[in-house]
């Protein structure tokens, strides 16, 4: 039996927890440079660590705005492709309470082994985001009509 599924969502654990932190140095650790997300309507390279940066402030300054309590992504299917490479699909959720704030979507990873931890090398989804750093779009549910704020 194959341990790809099992270290993929250890993997996908790990760094939606540090993203909900704000946990720059466990979300660094995670990825490698250069990193490819590819999503519907583009292919976006991002070679440096600055640029890495401010996807992840971005991204999770965009969860913490919009209330983001829980950020699941569950496992599909995975594979080793060889020793250092796993590939794998996964479905994430986005919740802020008991709302969703986006369908769920799905996405492509692959996982390099560098140095003995597994770090993201590419993603894929079907997102319609074309810019670097990604931004979630807001839904406001009408329990909250003024829309989320920054507290």
């Amino acid at each position: 039996m194959s341990d790809a599924p099992h270290i993929l969502q250890h993997y996908l654990d790990s760094i939606a927890g540090a993203v909900l932190r704000r946990d720059w140095p466990a979300d660094r650790a995670g990825v490698t440079l250069p990193f490819q997300l590819v999503t519907h309507t583009t292919s976006l390279h991002i070679a440096t660590e600055d640029d890495l940066r401010l996807g992840f402030d971005t991204f999770a300054r965009t969860l913490h705005i919009q209330r983001i309590t829980d950020y699941v992504r569950l496992v599909e299917g995975a594979e080793r492709l060889d020793e250092v490479l796993i590939i794998g699909r996964y479905i994430t959720h986005l919740m802020a309470g008991a709302h969703r704030v986006l369908p769920p979507f799905r996405s492509h990873i692959t996982l390099r082994l560098e140095d003995g931890r597994w770090r993201a090398a590419s993603i894929t989804n079907a997102l319609a985001n074309s810019r670097w750093p990604v931004e979630v779009p807001i839904h406001i549910t009408p329990s909250d009509p003024k829309g989320p704020s920054d507290a």
